[in-house]
């Protein structure tokens, strides 16, 4: 109850512009959006992975294990963005730097392999995390015209 009496005070008394008083259908596109494109990112990025691997020779490498990988990559890149953003100007090159050591040493673990294709399945990782968040955004923006 107090939830939708908060909704309509929102609604009908704060927001004005681009929202045209409708906040609650935004917040669900918007979250739904973020987790549309995250599962997006994880199904491109074991298909790109497993692609790779099979191209860099790596032995016994399965959708499994490149589903795995795609995750635990994702959720190491997620976690240093958030504590490296906190610090100013160097941080984003350190957390850049520091995610691409952290993401081709969970590679080299997940597939028990080379430093050097380790690194040619992150190669492999990043077009697809270029792809997944270009094509998660080109979704979005058509259903955000596609509402108002």
């Amino acid at each position: 109850m107090e939830l939708r009496i908060a909704a309509h005070y929102i609604d009908t008394y704060c927001l004005t512009g681009y929202w045209e008083g409708r906040p609650m259908e935004y917040v669900a596109l918007s979250i739904g959006g973020l987790l549309f494109v995250a599962v997006l990112v994880v199904i491109l990025d074991s298909f790109f992975l497993h692609i790779g691997a099979k191209m860099a020779g790596v032995r016994r490498a399965t959708f499994g294990k490149a589903v795995k990988a795609s995750i635990a990559c994702a959720l190491a890149t997620l976690l240093l963005a958030v504590i490296f953003s906190w610090i100013p100007v160097a941080g984003t090159g350190a957390g850049f730097l520091i995610g691409l050591a952290l993401t081709i040493l969970v590679l080299q673990a997940s597939y028990n392999t080379s430093f050097g294709k380790a690194f040619l399945l992150w190669i492999f990782n990043v077009v697809a995390q270029i792809l997944a968040v270009i094509l998660g955004a080109m979704l979005f923006s058509g259903l955000l015209a596609v509402i108002n």
